[in-house]
């Protein structure tokens, strides 16, 4: 396999010649002419409510879905339609905490990859650190339903929305029930700033990120959710503007000039006064370009409520209220 002619999009780990397509909608695209395409990946053997899922495109149509369901298989991707030059993108749609995605080998029946480097990516970088609801958790399932992968499509969260809507080249770094100091159990040791620095935390707690190989214009924050049932004490509230605060100071000591958007609201209504008082601390220290939007609550009602988190139409209203913000704040342009 030779990854020259192919385009990663995401936080890839190489780990032994194996290329994890771990974080959401992380992807990899090539161009191939034959008659079909077949990928092979390794992944971690979980139970299955847990199988890694993916989403395979020909020419930006969706064709197909894929389940991981063994520790190493070649599966058939898709069927190309005739001779021609066709470009195949499959994008993991599910999260990196509960699946793994390895891509070790790309074969084209009756044809090959195309021998042709990517084009240089010139669109503006961003990327979104958060829960499951930048995941896209449970955006399929029933209002009550119990979770399982399935239901999970990080092309329909609200961070998708907004990177389709602008055009963005997009990196997702999120994991559900993490939060900014704890987990929604109380469990402090799962949290996504400790995960930050790490190319894939999930596969290899070794390798670290190199900041300036992904530098982006904007960081959208929406962290705070799971933290939000354990701030009625006071020693939690300092703590979590404390962790708040130090994640905001790594963020720029890594990525100085991105503009910092810190949301939160669509789930709890209690936690943003704090983003808040650590967005303020961080600006009086000097951090500048940092900035705070609290999302009013989902309207479970009106819109519905899938897996007991937002529903597609609420992360569709989210993408757009973060959008307004940022047009009203002067940081984006949109075409009228």
């Amino acid at each position: 396999m030779n990854q020259e002619y192919l385009q990663f999009e995401g936080r890839i780990l190489e780990k032994e010649g194996v290329f994890y397509l771990s974080y959401t909608n992380s992807s990899v695209s090539f161009r191939a002419m034959g008659s079909a395409v077949y990928m092979e990946f390794v992944t971690k053997q979980r139970a299955e409510v847990n199988f890694a899922g993916l989403r395979v495109y020909v020419d930006e149509t969706p064709v197909g879905e894929l389940v991981l369901d063994v520790p190493r298989k070649l599966y058939k991707i898709c069927d190309l339609p005739d001779r021609e030059s066709h470009r195949i993108k499959v994008i993991k749609i599910t999260e990196a905490a509960m699946s793994q995605a390895g891509l070790c080998d790309i074969r084209v029946e009756e044809g090959e990859i195309l021998k042709e480097p990517p084009a240089a990516d010139k669109r503006v970088k961003v990327e979104f650190i958060g829960d499951s609801i930048t995941c896209g958790y449970g955006v399929h399932g029933a209002p009550e339903s119990e979770y399982h992968i399935r239901e999970e499509d990080g092309e329909c969260s609200y961070a998708a929305f907004m990177a389709r809507e602008m055009n963005w080249n997009a990196r997702y770094i999120s994991a559900s029930g993490y939060g900014m100091l704890v987990e929604y159990t109380g469990n402090p040791e799962n949290n996504v700033p400790k995960l930050y620095p790490y190319i894939n935390w999930f596969v290899d707690r070794e390798r670290k990120i190199e900041p300036e190989e992904f530098e982006p214009s904007f960081i959208i924050i929406n962290l705070g959710t799971n933290d939000s049932g354990f701030l009625d004490d006071k020693r939690m509230q300092e703590d979590f503007v404390a962790a708040y605060a130090n994640f905001l100071r790594l963020l720029k000591s890594f990525h100085p000039d991105a503009k910092i958007v810190c949301v939160l609201g669509t789930l709890c209504t209690n936690a943003f006064g704090f983003v808040k008082e650590a967005v303020l601390g961080a600006e009086a220290e000097g951090l500048k370009g940092i900035y705070a939007l609290n999302l009013p609550y989902h309207d479970v009602e009106k819109d519905g409520m899938a897996s007991g988190h937002p529903s597609v139409a609420t992360h569709k209203k989210d993408a757009e209220r973060i959008l307004c913000f940022m047009e009203e704040q002067g940081l984006i342009e949109r075409e009228k």
